[in-house]
């Protein structure tokens, strides 16, 4: 990894080194000061001066191996951020801007532990009266929002959580086999967004979406809910490219602060 050509000429080279180095520690696991010199193109005397920084400030420690590794003050740093991470603010004027866009009711759902809720609901005017609400329990098996929130985690994880869970059959397109839904969750992931063809109510469909940290990892979940005559026509391809350019929006204001001035509204 070196510096990006376009912070090559900053006015700040010294804070430009500082997070080159971190970041190629945070990618390599540990890396030497031979490695960090060479592979950066840093002098070596500026090397042994930045390091020193940094491990002073405990951004990095310097192992008995003779290796440098992320410190404990970025750990500290790194959670500070995530407690002050609302993901439910920053997502509800776009989720306004979907329901707007697609006549449809809106869902945001989270995973706390092994269970996933429902963190916000925006319900169209057009919609029927549907049997959810903000803090309810969200079925991982049977609904979109589930499969999304289970399908980018570690085989064992989702193993685990899916060896604890009832799978209940609410109509005839339910998956009841542990395995058959392993798998469909594989197929969710490859294409990247999840269906429910009426697995959890007849009447009802629903397409959902991640929106990803910058890790890659799943931050939350977002649905569009309708009857199943609303998803004919058509219609199904129009509200997921919606659903999908929502999610993006989401996750590029969530992560870097890029925002695409959604409707202001709370």
């Amino acid at each position: 990894m070196r510096i990006p050509e376009n912070l090559k000429e900053s006015k700040a080279p010294a804070a430009v080194r500082l997070v080159a180095i971190l970041d190629f520690i945070a990618e390599k696991g540990s890396a030497s000061f031979s490695e960090i010199s060479t592979q950066l193109v840093i002098p070596k005397s500026s090397t042994h001066h930045l390091l020193e920084v940094l491990c002073a400030t405990q951004m990095l420690r310097l192992r008995v191996d003779g290796r440098y590794a992320l410190g404990l003050h970025l750990f500290e740093l790194g959670g500070l951020a995530a407690s002050g991470l609302d993901i439910r603010l920053e997502a509800i004027p776009y989720l306004h801007e979907l329901v707007e866009l697609t006549g449809l009711t809106c869902h945001q759902g989270i995973m706390e532990g092994d269970e996933a809720f429902f963190l916000s609901k925006i319900q169209s005017p057009q919609a029927i009266i549907l049997t959810s609400w903000e803090g309810k329990r969200i079925r991982l098996h049977s609904t979109s929002l589930g499969k999304i929130l289970l399908a980018w985690r570690q085989t064992e994880q989702v193993e685990q959580i899916l060896a604890k869970a009832t799978f209940v059959k609410k109509t005839e397109t339910t998956i009841t086999d542990r395995q058959r839904f392993i798998e469909h969750l594989a197929l969710v992931k490859r294409q990247g967004w999840a269906y429910d063809d009426g697995e959890n109510i007849n009447e009802i469909r629903c397409i959902s979406a991640p929106v990803f940290d910058t890790k890659g990892d799943v931050l939350c979940a977002i649905g569009l809910t309708g009857m199943v005559s609303q998803f004919t026509n058509g219609k199904k391809e129009e509200y997921l490219s919606h659903l999908l350019a929502t999610t993006e929006k989401i996750s590029n204001a969530v992560n870097f602060g890029l925002k695409s001035r959604p409707m202001n509204k709370q």
